[in-house]
């Protein structure tokens, strides 16, 4: 194996930092890697720096590792771009949020709804000068994005360069999660009766708890787009197809437990993946306040006050592992977003599985657009990544992917280029705005809370 360079971008990600830095140091495959780590916070940086240094001796990585807070100097000859950069995410996502809300607009403010727009536009501002580095002094590399919304960030880079890019989730794991609760006395999988997801450290606990259960259990094929993928077929190790058990199983359980999810499988005889709290950004049923079905459904608002706790907790950690008064032995089995293993892959050729990957669709799913960026099980190898054909989305799932993807395009369109008629023609399509005035005036508010991170409207 060649001795690969790998460039991670936004090293004290709040979201992926620690577990991203983790796989890759643990990995066999990638040892005596050149590792390079990119943070525009000098102080985050350094202590990032300690602790993958801690690790590389403490774990017999044998990398060698470098920092800067200047890309340039990291990128040229890379193999592999890691990124996860977010724009003042805590307070910019509170005030998308709140301003929404002025317009009787409830929405969860991250990949979808008139919000996801301007979410979008941010990031590309920082992103697309990135990729244009990339494209001067390593454009061969293959970028594995984290950052959100994951489908409109990797369809500009596809776009509007020549960037290899694709996009990783972990959300399916949230899908192994519910099958494993309703499927519990099924498949002998320890799950409490009374458990239901809030954004909570307990909770995600207990989650994963059961997700991990439910992976040596069953296998799930799903596929749709990032965030709002639907179940295909799902059976036990064995080989036994429980879809039909599966269906029947969450429409027995608790009226509480993920409700728009059950009412979702009732209409359209489809599991949707992501759980209510993702799949509402997709759906015109929750946002209404005056008919209050965030709160018929419970909704669970991410905790913005509880992420930037998070961010401060992890940053005092981090520090504390770096200088040694801290244990790293947790960091050996920390869940990481599978960069690593895809990395990997590449780098061993070993024609890995990975069951959910976000890359243009080539055929893989037959009634979505082509070149759309889909989500799908993809084969890894010295090749790169390759999708695996799924056939066909059941026609009204289908028709809702279409939808978003050409939101999609529209806010890329905007994004990019800040083309002000695209942004406003995204708004009006989205399904959560029922009047098509509100378009140009929910465009003049956000532009106006965010103009100084949104140089391309400029």
């Amino acid at each position: 194996m060649s001795r690969k360079k790998i460039v991670v971008i936004g090293a004290g990600s709040a979201s992926f930092g620690i577990s991203t830095l983790a796989g890759i140091m643990r990995n066999k495959d990638l040892q005596e890697s050149e590792l390079c780590l990119v943070d525009i916070d000098q102080q985050g940086l350094e202590g990032i720096s300690k602790l993958a240094n801690r690790m590389n001796t403490e774990w017999g990585s044998n990398m060698h590792i470098r920092a800067s807070q200047q890309r340039t100097e990291m990128l040229p000859g890379a193999d592999f771009v890691v990124l996860s950069i977010a724009v003042d995410r805590e307070n910019r996502w509170r005030i998308d949020y709140e301003l929404a809300k002025e317009y009787g607009i409830m929405h969860y403010a991250e990949n979808g709804g008139p919000a996801a727009l301007f979410h979008t536009a941010r990031n590309l501002a920082q992103i697309m000068p990135i990729v244009a580095d990339m494209e001067r002094l390593c454009p061969n590399a293959y970028l594995l994005n984290f950052t959100n919304p994951v489908p409109r960030i990797v369809r500009a880079i596809r776009r509007y360069s020549s960037i290899k890019a694709i996009g990783i989730c972990h959300q399916l794991s949230f899908g192994y999660m519910m099958a494993g609760y309703v499927l519990a006395r099924d498949l002998g999988i320890d799950a409490p009766p009374d458990y239901r997801f809030v954004w909570t450290d307990d909770s995600s606990k207990t989650e994963r708890k059961i997700y991990e259960q439910a992976m040596q259990k069953i296998d799930i094929l799903a596929a749709g787009i990032n965030h709002f993928t639907w179940m295909l077929d799902v059976r036990t190790r064995a080989g036994d197809d429980v879809y039909e058990l599966l269906k029947r199983r969450f429409l027995e359980a608790p009226a509480d437990f993920e409700p728009l999810t059950q009412e979702m499988i009732r209409i359209f005889d489809c599991v949707p993946v992501p759980g209510d709290c993702h799949l509402c950004e997709y759906l015109p049923y929750t946002h209404n306040m005056h008919r209050n079905t965030w709160s018929k459904y419970n909704i669970q608002m991410y905790d913005l006050d509880r992420g930037a706790n998070n961010r401060e907790r992890m940053w005092n950690d981090i520090a504390r592992m770096g200088e040694g008064s801290a244990s790293i032995d947790e960091l050996k089995l920390a869940h990481t977003e599978r960069a690593e293993l895809i990395m990997g892959a590449m780098a061993t050729n070993s024609h890995a599985y990975e069951a959910a990957i976000n890359l243009p669709n080539k055929g893989y799913i037959s009634n979505l657009p082509e070149d759309s960026i889909v989500e799908v099980p993809a084969v890894v190898d010295a090749g790169g990544v390759h999708g695996l054909c799924v056939g066909e989305l059941p026609e009204p799932v289908a028709e809702m992917c279409r939808r978003q993807i050409a939101i999609v395009d529209l806010a890329v369109e905007a994004g990019v280029k800040g083309d002000r008629k695209a942004a406003i023609q995204a708004l009006a399509l989205d399904p959560m705005v029922d009047d098509p005035s509100l378009a140009n005036v929910l465009f003049s508010r956000y532009l106006e809370a965010h103009k100084d991170f949104l140089p391309q409207f400029a």
